[in-house]
């Protein structure tokens, strides 16, 4: 038998005063309907409340006549078990003890509401224990045209308040009728809500479990399958005290899995989720942490695994997602919990501190490794908390965790490796500026400052002046421990997937995008552009002046990369580009492809996002192009020769002086035509990409397409049609590239048909010195002014007339004045070192280079000289700049003739 929450409860201690009772007390206009066979008759309209006799304490409702107050047209006691409905908002309807049919219509919603809480509070304080009130939701998903559902008129009924079935205490011969209440339970919400305290109030769980003893003992499968569907449904009434009550302690898991491992549908199995959880090996204690483990109560960090098994291992056949959510968000919030005690030093007893220190000693190489698989779990659980995770980390490098890293990284165990590097991983993904920042107070940057202009030189107005002062600001470290233990993974490891976590490492510590992170904006030069914001020009990455300011602190950073790190990471194409390359370099680059395809993708990031001063002579002096270029000579697999023609497609479009000759002088075209020629007759992605290579060097030199720098493209097109002429006419004549390159060379390039804008000569100032005019990766094709070679064209009307340094600035800055739009500022020194660069064109119409000697080549020889000459005219001549600013901005209609 069931027992109910049906009992009078006599005792007039326990019932509340009746003026406690204060909803149903305002008077509520209400029509009054009696139901006759089936018409609903209206008994006239008036006001309702709701009361409590003080004699008797029996609640009733009463409604007295609008007109008459005295004349009372209902009066009905709440009693017995009758069932009060509340349909569309307005109206209540019951059978009375007597068998009439009663409905009050209420002319406002919130007044039905009120009698309904009324009659709630009537129920639940034991007036009218028995009664019940039920919403009555319509069914309107599909409606006929007489507005009868065609669902059969299958109104959904919510309990909302009513005496409640609870089962009795659990026994070996009752569990059938204990599973029938709990179904029946499952009904509403609110019988949900009541059962659900009731099993954590009784501590009901333990009770089954004493039960699932016996009959496991005695071997009762019936009631075995009967406690498991008891206990399943128990926990899809997704109440998270319930689940939290059924997590609380060690017993109540324990025998909650066990009564989970048997299941009537598979009656022939049984699981043995409690052998796992009671292998203690599963949980190991690296440093002792003051949380609260006593009678038996589950801490937070048990509670996290626990969660998690039943979730993904115990509950996973036939969880709904209403309860996967909740078990889900009980997870999310226990996990905040353990991430806010971790950070929290005073209260865990300094338990980050303690866990580092083990990594300063040499010996507890288990329990360094332990410590690595602990710490990995609540990163990773930190991840995935995106409101602490930031901070967190932060805490966790403060305190050490690069000791940790740094074990894990040279660890022997190969799972141990791929657990540091995934950490490193996820730290800098999260805030690469938490390892790459020197972790000191603030220090002044040692590199020479940029370009300066003084208060003496610039003077805006008499009472503005420009103060100049250096900031403060954060190195990048220069320490390369953490790259040269990433490079030396990628090198030597012969994990593939470690290969790739440290190759992703490596490609974030070397975003150009760094410094960002870790050091503030250069305020010297904002003070500047506000002072200068007439001309409305931003300032670029591609000056000089900016990119000191802007990219100053990693200066150093690069070029310790570049110095310690990249020479052994790149050793491979290194050694396959020196003439004494042997069959054991060959062995090395075969044997491992994924390494040659990830330095390819290096070599694309890096050129494309460093700085060209910085990273350039590395790759020209130590002949990386070249070794990757032999790549396309060597048997080897077509996805790393796709890899390498990527690589060079990407140098080429970079539009560089110095790439472009280098790669014409050591004749690396040459190893990428081989590899063409034998391909060339096959219908592959191979002969695509060659194709495609072609193309780009077609387009870009070409007059009528691009009207920007061509030279560089000039000189690979005239290389490619002196030495490949024949091919291209003979052995790719399926596609047209190889005739039109042809034929854009014996043209001279379209130059006669490349006309100049009708606005007039193109003015701006391009500069070929990279230290001042570094190229947009994104952009990579310039002016075709810009350029390190020299053109000599005898059919010229004239001599061109030399540039005056500020004359295109002037312009530049009247154009902006006059509002013509933003341009930018270019210079354009042509007395730099490529000037012995020559390209000659003959009477011909053919053109002849003169490739520079090693010295010549060198990408940083003429950086000092230039950068000097430039700074100190910007300085001479500031004060002009600013007073012809005055000038243009009083008269924008005068023509300024003056060279500065």
């Amino acid at each position: 038998m069931a027992s109910k929450s049906n009992s009078r409860v006599e005792n007039d201690e326990k019932h509340p005063q009746p003026l406690c009772l204060t909803m149903g007390k305002t008077p509520r206009r209400v029509k009054v309907y009696l139901l006759k066979g089936e018409d609903w008759l209206d008994n006239g309209t008036g006001y309702c409340i709701g009361e409590i006799e003080s004699e008797t304490n029996k609640p009733y409702f009463i409604v007295r006549n609008e007109a008459e107050s005295d004349n009372i047209i209902l009066k009905s006691y709440l009693e017995g078990s009758i069932q009060y409905q509340r349909q569309q908002e307005t109206l209540i309807v019951w059978t009375d003890l007597k068998g009439k049919d009663l409905a009050l219509s209420f002319q406002e919603t919130e007044g039905c509401a009120d009698l309904c809480e009324f009659i709630i509070k009537v129920q639940q304080e034991n007036y009218s224990p028995e009664i019940s009130l039920y919403y009555v939701i319509p069914n309107n998903n599909i409606v006929d045209d007489d507005n009868y559902s065609q669902n059969g008129g299958n109104d959904i009924t919510e309990l909302i308040t009513g005496p409640i079935n609870y089962p009795e205490d659990p026994a070996t011969d009752n569990l059938e009728a204990t599973l029938e209440i709990i179904n029946q339970g499952s009904n509403s919400q609110y019988t949900r809500t009541c059962i659900s305290n009731f099993v954590t109030e009784k501590q009901y769980l333990l009770k089954l479990i004493e039960v699932f003893k016996k009959s496991e003992e005695s071997k009762n499968l019936m009631n075995l399958y009967t406690l498991s569907e008891i206990v399943k449904t128990l926990i899809l009434y997704n109440e998270a005290p319930l689940i939290d009550d059924f997590l609380s302690s060690e017993d109540k898991i324990l025998g909650l899995v066990g009564i989970l491992e048997y299941c009537h549908e598979y009656p022939n199995f049984k699981a043995c989720h409690r052998d796992f959880l009671k292998d203690k090996s599963k949980f190991k204690i690296v440093v002792d942490i003051p949380v609260n483990d006593d009678a038996g109560k589950l801490n937070m960090f048990k509670k996290n695994f626990h969660l998690n098994f039943l979730k993904d291992v115990v509950l996973a056949r036939f969880l709904d997602d209403q309860t996967f959510n909740l078990i889900s968000s009980l997870i999310y919030f226990n996990q905040v919990e353990i991430i806010k005690f971790l950070q929290d030093s005073r209260n865990n007893d300094n338990f980050l501190e303690k866990l580092f220190k083990i990594y300063e000693v040499d010996d507890k190489i288990e329990m360094k490794r332990d410590g690595v698989k602990m710490l990995h779990q609540y990163i990773l659980i930190a991840k995935s908390l995106q409101s602490y995770q930031s901070e967190f980390f932060s805490t966790l490098v403060k305190s050490g965790l690069f000791s940790m890293i740094r074990f894990a990284l040279q660890d022997t165990e190969n799972t141990i490796r791929v657990l540091g590097t995934e950490l490193i991983v996820v730290i800098i993904e999260s805030d690469v500026s938490l390892v790459s920042s020197i972790d000191k107070d603030e220090e002044i940057d040692s590199s020479d400052p940029p370009a300066n202009i003084s208060n003496d030189d610039i003077n805006i107005d008499h009472d503005e002046t420009i103060l100049e002062s250096k900031p403060l600001k954060l190195n990048l470290s220069d320490d390369m421990t953490l790259i040269l233990i990433l490079s030396k993974l990628l090198v030597e490891d012969k994990n593939s997937g470690l290969k790739m976590q440290a190759f992703e490492a490596l490609r974030i510590l070397l975003d150009s995008n760094i410094a960002r992170n870790a050091a503030s904006s250069n305020s010297d030069f904002d003070h500047l552009k506000n002072e200068f914001n007439s001309l409305n020009k931003p300032q670029h990455d591609e000056s000089n002046a900016s990119d000191e300011c802007a990219d100053i602190n990693t200066n150093n950073y690069f070029k310790a990369f570049y110095s310690q790190a990249a020479p052994n990471l790149f050793a491979n194409l290194i050694d396959l580009a020196k003439e004494t390359s042997n069959d054991e370099i060959i062995r090395r680059i075969t044997g491992d492809e994924l390494l040659c395809q990830n330095l390819c993708d290096l070599i694309i990031a890096c050129t494309k996002e460093h700085d060209v001063p910085i990273s350039r002579p590395f790759f020209l002096e130590n002949n990386i192009l070249l070794g990757v270029a032999k790549i396309l000579a060597i048997n080897t697999k077509t996805t790393l020769k796709l890899s390498a023609i990527r690589c060079l497609r990407s140098v080429i479009l970079l539009n560089d002086n110095f790439y472009s000759r280098y790669t014409v002088s050591t004749d690396i075209l040459s190893y990428f035509m081989g590899f063409f020629k034998s391909v060339s007759d096959q219908n592959n992605l191979a002969n695509s990409a060659c194709l495609d290579f072609l193309e780009v060097i077609l387009k870009n030199c070409d007059a009528t397409i691009n009207h920007g720098k061509r030279q560089n493209f000039k000189l690979y097109a005239t290389y490619l049609y002196k030495n490949y002429k024949e091919f291209f006419q003979n052995e790719i004549n399926y596609v047209t590239i190889g005739t039109d390159l042809i034929h854009i060379v014996e043209s001279g390039f379209y130059d006669n048909n490349n006309t100049k804008s009708a606005s007039g000569p193109d003015t701006s100032f391009n500069s070929e010195d990279e230290y001042l005019n570094r190229h947009n990766a994104s952009t990579p094709i310039k002016h075709d002014d810009d350029n390190g070679y020299k053109i000599e064209n005898k059919s010229s009307n004239g001599p061109s007339k030399p540039n005056n340094l500020f004359e295109d600035i002037e312009k530049d800055m009247e154009s902006n004045m006059l509002g013509n739009g933003e341009k930018r500022l270019r210079e354009n020194d042509e007395e730099n070192e490529e000037s012995n660069f020559v390209l000659q064109e003959n009477d011909n119409g053919s053109s002849s280079n003169n490739i520079l000697g090693p010295a010549d080549l060198e990408p940083g020889r003429g950086k000092k000289k230039l950068s000097a000459s430039i700074r100190k005219k910007f300085s001479n001549a500031g004060k002009e700049i600013a007073l012809r600013l005055r000038s243009t901005n009083t008269n924008t209609n005068n023509n300024n003739n003056n060279n500065i």
